[in-house]
Parts: structure tokens; sequence; C-alpha cells
């Protein structure tokens, strides 16, 4: 085979990222992929209350989660009972799912490796760089749809654009939008995350206000809560649920809220590696992860529900906030209202911003720096993601609630058993350790090596729990309106079922065959992780030669402990 030419070698050399060669490991270390020192960890407690303001509610998905449960045939109160009790339990894995990185200061692909293995954790990475994907391209569409409200408050005749596209699944103006809305996205993902404390501040106490202001606004206008709440199958058009398929109605519209943050769930560390402290993610997830979602969802219900009152005549619900901004605008046609609703606008706009470039970008760049760190930073990997939102098409995807739940609710047949074997791996057989040092290997000497890099204790795992829950899914994308006997109603339980049988299974194949060392940790503080310093100590890795000085050192540490290990003294 022709090796590369030299013009082709200079080229791949100039684009190589700096590597770290302060630690001496057997993998391509850059600064984003290494545990974080702590002069790289700025988020205190106040800090996560923004990032989750933005982030997990505060926005335009955080809005539309109660409205759209309408259309499973629940009513407003057991769609509100329903979001309540999904998210008090989604604050508590937000919790869970953000320890390891709150007390390691690792990012969420570098977790993987431990309950994978050293090149296992390439499945659920991609799985993860892939979802990063669709919802870079949701919340792009979401912001577009904001600044397409924006820009026809301040032209109107921007709305002349009315040409069909993606055969009349948008028009030209929402494509005009959306290029735009990209574009705006561009200069924010250069800056690390480190620098998003302000911004999120800003942006959450912007979309706040607006948030409230649109409620009192609203319930004014409406002299109530509007018909929605007063009469909701004769407004919204859907049967109510009652009896058994009032139950299971519940349990899905649980399972679906839980589905729609699964994703921000899952790879919690990526941002609560940040934290100066393990405790600092803990009460701003206890309480604003529920809080902050409970309190958005409610409202867009209401707005959504004196909406019917004010306008009567609208086609619909109008269950989008930009949706119902631009609703304002048309029929009050004043310029109070359309300052007001470019004022919105910009607020929803801002949360957006949240949403695409910290709770996506940035995490698929952390993603993607830790599978090809030679060659991507949080910063390229985020630009990288960005490109592909017009690939994935968001204007046919989100056309309707029910299709929204659908693609929501399929990320539970996934997510959910990932989940669970993390958490058993992590908090039930390991006791909440890590050894760093070997989660940087690549050869057999690292104890995450298991089988040739993979550990099938997991892959069985995961596949043994999502199996039973295909049809399901089949039957929700194929015949929404059907109900495949048991089949359904194990999709209707997919997280849960996914996560309990997942977990049991992995703890089981664990005491079948256990895995070596399951908590065994470093014996210095070989990255620089929990005390700054300048000069960090080298380190050693079984079965990799060091290049002599302080490596050396650590070596004749490690033979040196191993030996007494082997008389039987420790």
């Amino acid at each position: 085979m022709a090796g590369k030419s030299p013009l082709m070698s200079r080229l791949l050399r100039k684009i190589e990222v700096n590597r770290d060669t302060d630690v001496q490991v057997d993998i391509y270390v850059n600064k984003d992929t290494r545990p974080l020192p702590p002069s790289r960890r700025p988020y205190g407690p106040w800090h996560f209350v923004g990032l989750w303001m933005v982030t997990g509610s505060f926005n335009v998905g955080g809005w539309t989660t109660g409205s759209s449960l309408i259309s499973l045939g629940l009513n407003v109160w057991q769609a509100m009972l329903a979001i309540i009790i999904a998210h008090t339990f989604v604050g508590f894995v937000c919790v869970a799912g953000g320890h390891p990185g709150a007390k390691w200061h690792i990012g969420f692909p570098i977790w993987m490796k431990q309950n994978w293995g050293i090149w296992g954790y390439l499945f659920p990475m991609a799985i993860r760089v892939f979802l990063s994907f669709v919802w870079t391209a949701t919340n792009t569409w979401y912001g577009s749809q904001c600044l397409k409200v924006l820009l026809t408050c301040i032209w109107p005749s921007f709305l002349n654009l009315d040409g069909d596209l993606a055969n009349g699944a948008m028009k030209v103006y929402d494509m005009v939008s959306f290029v735009l809305y990209f574009l705006l996205c561009l200069p924010l993902v250069w800056f690390s995350p480190e620098n998003y404390k302000k911004p999120f501040m800003i942006a959450s106490v912007t979309v706040a206000t607006t948030v409230f202001v649109l409620l009192i606004w609203s319930t004014v206008r409406a002299d109530g809560g509007g018909g929605l709440l007063r009469d909701p199958s004769r407004i919204s058009g859907v049967e109510p649920a009652t009896g058994g398929a009032l139950g299971w109605a519940f349990v899905s519209a649980i399972t679906a809220n839980i589905g729609s943050i699964a994703t921000h769930m899952w790879s919690q560390s990526d941002y609560t590696r940040y934290a100066r402290k393990p405790g600092d993610q803990v009460l701003a997830q206890l309480v604003m992860v529920p809080l902050g979602t409970i309190i958005v969802a409610c409202i867009g219900i209401i707005c959504t529900s004196c909406a019917t009152t004010i306008y009567p005549h609208e086609e619909g619900l109008l269950w989008n906030p930009y949706d119902f901004l631009d609703t304002i605008r048309r029929n009050e046609d004043n310029r109070g209202a359309r300052a007001g609703v470019a004022f919105a606008s910009i607020a929803f706009m801002l949360s957006q911003f949240g949403m695409v470039v910290a709770s996506n970008l940035v995490v698929a760049g952390i993603d993607l720096a830790a599978l090809l760190p030679r060659w991507f930073t949080v910063r390229r990997g985020g630009y990288f993601t960005i490109a592909f939102v017009f690939v994935l098409q968001p204007w046919s995807l989100l056309n309707s609630a029910t299709n929204f739940l659908t693609v929501v609710g399929s990320f539970n047949i996934f997510l959910g058993p990932l989940m669970g074997i993390m958490f058993a791996d992590y908090f039930l057989l390991r006791k909440t350790t890590m050894k760093l040092t070997d989660m940087y290997g690549s050869t057999p000497a690292s104890i995450y090596w298991y089988t040739k890099g993979w550990n099938w204790r997991a892959g069985l795992a995961w596949i043994l729990g999502v199996w039973y829950l295909i049809p399901g899914l089949a039957q929700r994308a194929s015949e929404p309106g059907e109900i495949w006997p048991g089949w359904t109603r194990l999709y209707q339980l997919a997280w849960f079922l996914g996560c309990v049988v997942s977990g049991t299974i992995y703890l089981a194949l664990d005491w079948v065959s256990p895995m070596p060392a399951k908590t065994e940790v470093d014996d210095l503080d070989y990255f620089g992780t929990f005390e700054e310093r300048s000069e960090i100590e080298g380190v050693w890795v079984p079965g990799v030669a060091g290049p002599g000085g302080v490596n050396d050192a650590a070596r004749e540490k490690e033979e040196a402990l191993e030996s007494v290990r082997e008389k039987g003294d420790v």
C-alpha cells in the first residue's frame, strides 16, 4: 500500500490537536479528554441552576412537554400530574448520572469505558453521537421558528416568501430562518464550556420572565384558564381516555416525558465534570430539574388553553410557543403587540442557543474528542455536528405532536437498558470507584480491557433488555392507533423495564463471571485532577515502557507494591 504523500502528511500534522505530554498514557490525550484540573472547573451550585433552566426546562421543548400529552387522551390535570411524577423521578436520575463527572471530573465517554470496555465504549458512543445530531437539528429548528416570528414582527412582508419546500413540510421563509439561525449559532461554538456561566444566567432570567409574562397576559385576556381546562375533549378533538386505557395513557405520558430528557440524563457527566466540588450539582438538579419543567410545562398548557378562548377560530391547538406568539401577532396587529412578541421571540431564541450549543454541540464535541482525540476538540466536534442539521431535516421529523412522541419515546428503548447497566456497574459493583489511569490505557494491562477490549456482559445485558421492546416501537411507528397485545404495553413501560432488566442481568453476569479489580483506584493523583500543580507526575501504565525520570519512579513504586501484594502483606 502506498504511503501518504509528503503534502498529505504535512496537512494531517497541521490539523492535529496538541497532545498533552505531561502524562504518560498509551492513548492520545488532549486538554478536553483528560480529567479536568481545578482551574477548569468553575461551576458552582447556582451555575447549575442556570444550566438546567436553559437546557432542561425554560425552552421551546419544555413549553411543549405538557401540551403534547393531551394528544394521548389525558385532560389537563392528568397531564400535569404525569409531568410532576416523571420529572421528580428525572431529578434523582440526573444526580446519579452526573455523579462520576462531579466526583472524578471525567466526561461521559471516558465513563463508558468502565462498563463497556476500552473498545466496547464505541457502541454507546455511536448512539450518543447520533442522538446529539438529532437533538441539535431539532433544537435548531425550534430556534429558527422563533427567529421567523421575530423577523415577521420587524418585516411583515417576510411572509411573502411562501413558496412550498420539502413536499410542503415548510415554506421558503422557514428555510431562510433556519439558515440564519444556523449561522447565528456558529460564533457561539467557539467559546469553551467554562465560559457559559454568565450566558446561562442571562438567558435563564430572560426566558423565565417572558414565560411568566405570557402566563399573566393569557389568563387576563381569557378571563381564566381557557377552554382546554373546562372541556379538553371538545377543544382538542381527542377522545378522552377512560378505564384501563386511561391508566396506560398516563403511563405512556410518564414514559414519554422521561424519553424527552433521557439523552440529557444519560450524559450528565459531560457537564458535571466542570463542578468545583462533587456536591455542587446535587441541589440544583434535585430542585431545578423537576421544578423548572413542571412550571414551564404547566404554563405551556395554560397558555395553549387560553389561546382556544382568546382566538377560537384558530385551527388546532397552539402547543408550540412560536405558533402561539405568531397568532398573537396576527390577531392583535398593533405595534405594542408586535414589540411584545418580538421580545418574547428573542427570549426563546436565547434559550434555544443554550439547547443547541451548550446542551448538544458541546456534548457532541466532548464525545467526538474522546473518540478521535488526535483530530477533535470540543470546539471542532461542535462545528462538525452542527453541519449535519440539514441532513436530518427536522422540519419533517417534528410535524405533529404524535410524531414527536413517537420519536422521543423510541429513545427509551435504547437508553433505558444503557442506563441500567451503567448504574448497576458504577453504584452497586464498583461502589463509585474508578481507576483513572486505566481508563486511558489501550492494552490488556488495563482492568477495563475485559475480553479484547469489550465487556461482553454489558453487550449481552443490553441486547436482552432491548429485544422485547422492538415490536412495540414498530407498532407505534406503523399503526399508532392500534394495540398489539403485550408488545404495546411493554413499549409503554420501555425506559423502566429496559433499565431494570438490563441492570439486573448485568449484575447476574458479573456474579457468574466476576470482573477483575472492580474497586481498584490509583495510588496517586496522576492527572492533577484533585490538586492543582504546575507539573504532573509521570504515569506508568503496566505493559507500557516509560521514558525515564519521574515516570520510572512511578513504575518502580508500582512494582514494589506488586511485590508486597505477592507476599500477602496487603
